[in-house]
């Protein structure tokens, strides 16, 4: 079988990291960081670059294909492992969720813009009822195997390359051609709204330009998830030892100048309609050709589509690799006669309907939780990547040790995922927009994040006869 070369790999990167993100975080963005907003997204790319080369470096130590769950067990056992191993496979089960959210809400948005009942929130609303109908296309889709999956990946990488492209080259034509400079606007009193920074959102410390940039470089890194995927693949990769630090920060510097040039283009077409824009898809908000800005809604509709098809596949499997390898009850890696884990799906659906109907689909609320809750395979990786290099027995002693690569870089990564982490504003998770507690996200952050990963251990270490 043919590996992947360096350029293939570089692709690859690029393909995990543009997704959905650039077309939704502008708005809050601009709104936090003003016309600093292009920084925080040279920010977000700096870390997410960090951050790939820490796994990708762990990938050096770990030689299975990588991730979090499998560092972290090299390094620390299965006591750590299997905590990163099943919030890994909520996460992504999060993240598929708010995935869904999103194409639902733009679908709703562009089909009845001016219908009322395509906004409700509540349980049986029509947003409600048409994710439950997405989530079934999407099982059909899976049902044909890994051929739709393959063609659905092709139309997302397709439609998402298409509509940048549009967007960037159509907006420089207007703003040269017109002579267009709406870019300050970014800075005007009620499109500027930097929110006080508080540790955990509840401990405030102040009101500055800077921390208005450092909340806004935590709604803009999730335009750059993906990049903790670029190494799980290793293994079907020629020399990742030596390609993988090459090609991840090549994938990340092509991903961040696509992602400043066109928040860039955008801010000069008007900051102000970005903003204040109700449309999921805040990046065409600045268009004013009607034509031009469909393009655009409708290359991120399809960018959307496939990367939903790809989380449906991908998702589920983690719980059935949990159960492959006894973290998890054996029943749930059970298949159809298609080749489809239908009650692993089905946890994974499940938790994917559920997060957006706690926070009623609020989309920037989603996706800061997308983003956060990566935060602990963010801390515990660099951590475990320290050990696997200070570890010289076994197949650990083979590997060629980097100072920079296995000590300064998973240094920093702690420190930085640190800061984002406390700076991220929870109260969004664990309060209603009235004021009083949510306890339906309060009861399901509970459920995923202790209650589940307290199962598997009881499951693991019972079935194991410890």
């Amino acid at each position: 079988m043919s590996k992947l070369g360096f350029w293939s790999i570089v692709m690859l990167g690029v393909n995990a990291v543009i997704g959905a993100g650039i077309f939704l975080t502008p708005g809050a963005v601009i709104r936090l960081a003003g016309t600093w907003a292009p920084v925080a997204y040279i920010l977000a790319g700096l870390f997410a670059g960090i951050m790939a080369l820490v796994f990708a470096t762990a990938a050096r130590y770990v030689r299975t294909n990588g991730a979090s769950y499998a560092y972290t067990t090299a390094a620390f056992g299965q006591r750590i492992g299997i905590y990163v191993g099943v919030t890994h496979a909520i996460v992504a089960s999060i993240a598929w969720g708010v995935l869904a959210s999103l194409f639902v809400s733009t679908l709703l948005n562009v089909l009845f813009p001016q219908r009322h009942w395509a906004q409700e929130t509540h349980l049986f609303s029509v947003k409600t009822l048409t994710f439950l109908l997405f989530i079934a296309v999407l099982l059909m889709i899976n049902l044909f195997g890994n051929r739709a999956i393959k063609w659905a990946n092709g139309i997302s990488t397709a439609g998402k390359i298409f509509a940048l492209t549009v967007f960037i080259g159509g907006g420089l034509w207007v703003i040269t051609s017109q002579h267009v400079d709406h870019y300050d606007t970014a800075g005007a009193p009620g499109i500027y709204q930097p929110a006080p920074y508080a540790l955990f959102g509840f401990v405030p410390l102040g009101q500055s330009t800077l921390t208005g940039v450092v909340l806004a470089t935590v709604a803009a890194l999730y335009a750059f998830t993906g990049f903790e995927s670029i190494a799980n693949a290793a293994e079907e990769m020629e020399e990742p030892d030596r390609n993988l630090p090459r090609a991840i920060p090549l994938s990340i510097l092509a991903v961040g100048t696509v992602y400043v040039l066109a928040v860039t283009v955008a801010m000069l077409l008007g900051s102000d309609k970005i903003v204040q824009s109700p449309d999921t898809v805040k990046l065409a908000a600045a268009i004013g050709n009607d034509a031009f800005r469909g393009i655009v809604i409708l290359g991120a509709l399809v960018s959307m589509f496939g990367i939903n098809v790809a989380a449906s596949f991908g998702a589920p499997r983690l719980w059935t690799a949990l159960a492959d390898t006894h973290t998890l009850p054996a029943r749930l890696s059970g298949k159809n006669r298609f080749g489809v884990p239908m009650l692993a799906f089905a946890i994974t659906a499940a938790l994917a309907l559920a997060f957006p109907l706690a926070l009623r689909f609020d989309n920037e609320t989603l996706t800061g939780l997308a983003v956060i809750a990566r935060f602990i395979q963010f801390i515990i990786v660099p951590i475990a990547l320290i050990a696997l290099a200070r570890d010289r027995t076994g197949p650990h002693s083979e590997v060629r040790r980097n100072t920079f690569t296995d000590k300064v870089l998973p240094i920093a990564a702690v420190a930085i995922s640190v800061a984002l982490a406390v700076s991220f504003d929870y109260r969004t998770l664990i309060l209603s927009p009235h004021g009083g507690p949510n306890y339906y996200s309060i009861v399901l952050i509970v459920l995923t994040f202790v209650v589940v990963p307290a199962i598997a251990y009881v499951h693991y270490y019972r079935t194991a006869g410890r």
